[in-house]
């Protein structure tokens, strides 16, 4: 079964690479593919892979940690465009299964955390966000190893 790991996010903006960073860890484990945005490039990414993970920062206003496991599902009443060349990943991820059913991964996991800081630039993300960083990265080795 192939799988992937899709991190998005900005490396350089403190929370924002919450989803680079765990695709990181997981870079010697699975096949992964770093994203600076949502849309067309993430239906590339997955296009091929039969279980995929898409991890990403967040802002909901929960508590800044909090993880979200959803599923494409949660995602897909958000059927808008963000802008004049890009989708909202639930938009993506719909288009993707609309033009390419076959070539999409028959599962799709999303965690998403909540950010606590992803407008100022750093190298390391907040010690809240941090801790989720191994949170998540266990729960996909749980997922598909046990």
């Amino acid at each position: 079964m192939r799988t992937i790991v899709v991190g998005i996010g900005n490396p350089v903006l403190k929370d924002d690479s919450f989803g680079i960073r765990v695709a990181e860890q997981l870079s010697g484990v699975l096949e992964t593919r770093l994203l600076s945005t949502t849309g067309f490039d993430a239906i590339d990414a997955l296009l091929g892979f039969d279980r995929a993970y898409i991890v990403d920062g967040v802002n909901t206003g929960v508590k800044p940690g909090t993880i979200m496991e959803l599923t494409p599902g949660d995602l897909m009443a958000d059927l808008e465009f963000s802008g004049t060349h890009n989708l909202h990943l639930g938009a993506a991820l719909h288009l993707g299964y609309r033009l390419f059913r076959e070539e999409m991964p028959r599962v799709i996991k999303i965690f998403a955390v909540e950010v606590e800081d992803a407008a100022n630039f750093g190298l390391h993300c907040t010690p809240t966000v941090e801790a989720a960083i191994k949170v998540v990265v266990d729960r996909i080795k749980s997922d598909l190893f046990g």
